[in-house]
Parts: structure tokens; sequence; C-alpha cells
């Protein structure tokens, strides 16, 4: 992307959203773990039956004294906090973000090995994953199961997960994580929104209507918390995934997507189970320890014989080179904004960054491997490292007979 505009409303979003998004998990993570610590009143309390929980937190050099209480009409508190611009911040940033990075051009979406979209296909397929994501999690916990908590997470994930597995049929692997959490993230948001604070609206006109403070409303409200609560973790590390290329930029990106997801959801669990289950801790290390040698299993390359097999196909040979190099990290199959794309790169003039074209030959490839710092693509950063010295001559024959069998393919589309 060139500098302008976009790269100035690039930094200000992403500051803005990354912002927000720490005051509002701050948030879910303090009230969820207050909510699941509160002393439940004892018998010396009975003269106060307005009393629900209460605990006493140490902070500042003094003590605060809270307490969890019924709301009468005639006892408003004057000064009453409310939580939910924080929430709307970040759903708003991280929305115009993904029109900015993606949106305003479809094809960044798209994994142009698996899927023939238009530009304008790709985007309304990563906006409609917004609408119907909220739409099937919202109505699922509209419906009668609702009552049973386990099997509703149950669907949940399994419908999240389907939605990752189509979307990764059509979208490269930066762009599916950063999908799959804008759809979680757009859950949480419209959950403050209709839930949270439609919820507490309602209570609050009730109560200065004379009536009595409703406590099934804040139940509700109080599920819909619970679960934006739990999908904190996920959502902050998909926010994140494009640090992590090693984990998105393989086949497998789905499987390592759901083993994600599923690990830092228990983390979370265990966390709020610190005080109830001694072993928390122990566990903890033993969920990560054991999706990090799930992950590295997914990630595991071919079998070194498996070059052998492919001597007969230079190309078929030169990807598996690409992929051990962990050249698809940051060079996807797409445009991406890492790195260039390099689907019909061979036989291509480049405009490099002083503002001079260049036939992408064989002698330009192969200069571009040893030597990336000396013709950088304009609007791309000089980060990749050399690998003069760490490729022999035939895996660098190989590399290049991909990246021309690449080109063919564009050219013949």
């Amino acid at each position: 992307m060139e500098s302008g505009w976009a790269d100035w409303a690039g930094i200000l979003l992403r500051f803005a959203h990354v912002l927000a998004a720490i005051m509002w998990i701050g948030n879910s993570l303090l009230f969820t773990w207050m909510e699941l610590n509160l002393i439940a009143p004892r018998e010396d309390d009975e003269n106060d039956p307005d009393l629900l929980g209460k605990m006493d937190m140490l902070h500042g050099g003094g003590v605060f004294h809270l307490q969890k209480r019924v709301l009468h009409g005639d006892a408003i508190p004057e000064r009453l906090h409310w939580f939910k611009w924080q929430s709307y911040t970040t759903w708003i940033t991280g929305f115009l973000l993904l029109g900015l990075l993606f949106h305003s051009n479809g094809m960044t979406l798209l994994d142009a090995t698996r899927s023939d979209l238009s530009a304008h296909g790709a985007t309304a397929m990563s906006l409609g994953g917004l609408v119907v994501g909220w739409l099937f999690y919202d109505l699922l916990w509209r419906s009668p199961l609702k009552k049973f908590p386990a099997a509703g997470v149950v669907v949940s994930l399994l419908g999240l997960f389907a939605a990752a597995w189509f979307l990764g049929t059509h979208f490269n692997g930066r762009a599916l994580f950063l999908q799959i959490g804008a759809m979680m993230g757009t859950c949480m948001s419209a959950n403050v929104f209709v839930h949270i604070m439609g919820n507490q609206h309602k209570f609050m006109r009730a109560l200065r209507e004379g009536k009595p403070h409703d406590m099934s409303l804040g139940k509700a409200a109080k599920m819909r918390s619970l679960h934006n609560h739990y999908m904190t973790f996920p959502v902050l590390f998909l926010m994140l995934s494009a640090h992590f290329p090693k984990l998105y930029a393989t086949e497998t990106k789905v499987a390592v997507l759901i083993v994600c997801v599923l690990a830092l959801m228990a983390v979370k669990h265990l966390m709020n189970m610190r005080y109830h289950f001694k072993g928390w801790l122990v566990s903890i290390f033993g969920v990560v320890a054991g999706a990090s040698a799930i992950i590295a299993f997914l990630l595991k390359p071919e079998p070194a014989m498996a070059m052998t097999d492919l001597k007969g196909d230079p190309a078929a040979a030169g990807r598996l080179v690409f992929e051990r190099q962990g050249c698809n990290a940051c060079h996807l199959d797409s445009m991406s904004q890492i790195a260039p794309g390099l689907h019909g790169v061979a036989g291509s003039m480049q405009t490099l960054a002083d503002g001079s074209l260049i036939l992408a030959d064989d002698a330009y490839l192969r200069r571009s491997i040893l030597e990336p710092q000396a013709q950088v693509v304009k609007g791309y950063a000089p980060a990749m490292p050399p690998y003069a010295g760490r490729l022999s001559d035939e895996e660098l024959d190989l590399l290049v007979a991909y990246l021309k069998s690449i080109g063919k393919t564009e050219a013949g589309q």
C-alpha cells in the first residue's frame, strides 16, 4: 500500500482499536472476576435484604469495599457509571480497519489458488459473514437451547468452526483469522448493544417509573456478558494474528484456528476456577502444552523423502522448498499488505522503490531471493532476510521453477 492518507488512517485506527480493546477486555475480565468471587451474604447480613454479594479489594494503598445490591427507584446513585463506549469504539475502529485493509480491495481476502471469486464477491462474503454470524449466534441463544448452556456452547462452536472451514476454502490464512476474529468481536459488541445495555436501560426505566428491580433482566444481560468474557482471549489472539504468520500460512490453518480458540477458552475457564480448583495452574500449563503439541503436528512439514519423489516435477518440488523455508508466511497465495503477492510475478514488470521498472525474469527472481534488499518492490518495507548461503543451487533452481509455474497459471486464466 502506498504512503498517503490510507497509511495515516491505518495507524490512527490501529492505535484507537488496540487502546479501546484493552479498556473493553480489561472491564470484561475485572467485572466477571468480581461476579465469580463475590462473597454471598451471611446470616449477620439478614438485616440488609438488598445485599446480593460483597468483597474487599486492596489497591493503591487502601481497601475498596465492593457491594452488589438490588436497586430501588428512590435510591438511584447520583453518579452511576455505564460501560459501553469501550465496546462500541473497539468494534467501529475494527470494522473501519477491515474495510481499509481488505474490503477496499476484496482480492486481498482471497487465496488465489483456491477461489475464483471477484473482489466484490469476496467483500460481500466478508460482510455477510459478520451479519450471518451474529444472527446465527443470537437466534441460537434466544431459542429454548439457552436453557441447556453446555449444548448451546457446543452448537455455537460448531457453527463458528463450520464458518471457518467454509471461509477457508476462499480466504487466505491471514484474512481468515481476522475474519473469524471480527465475527466473534461483532457478536460481543452486539451483545453489549442489544442485550447488556438494552436490558440495563429497561430496568433503569422501570425503576424510575416506581417499579421493582427486575432481576430477570440482569440475569439475561449477565449471561451475554459471560459469553463475551469467554470470547475475549480468542478475539484478542485473532486480532493480533497478523503477527503470527507461521500459524495461518499453512494448509491446516482452519485446524490450527480451532485448536487456538478451544485452548484459549479452556485457559480462561481454568483461570475462573482459581479459587475452586487447586490444580488450575497445572491444568493451564497442560492445556498450553497439549495445544502446542497439536499445532506443531499440524504444522509438521512433508517428509524429506517427498523431495526426491518430486524430482520429475521441479515446480512441485519448488513449492516444498517454498513452504519449508517459511516463504508462505509473508508471501501468501494472494495480494497482501505484508509482502508482494507472487502469483503472476514471473515475466511481469515490477515497480521498484526508486520508481524504476524491471522485468521479473530468471535473474530478477534469483537476486530477489538471494539479495532481497537490492531490489525492493514499491510500497513494501525491506523486511525480507537474504537467503544467500541458506539455499543450495538446486533449491534455488526449484524455487525459480515454482515461481515461473505460478506465472504460467495466472497468464493462462
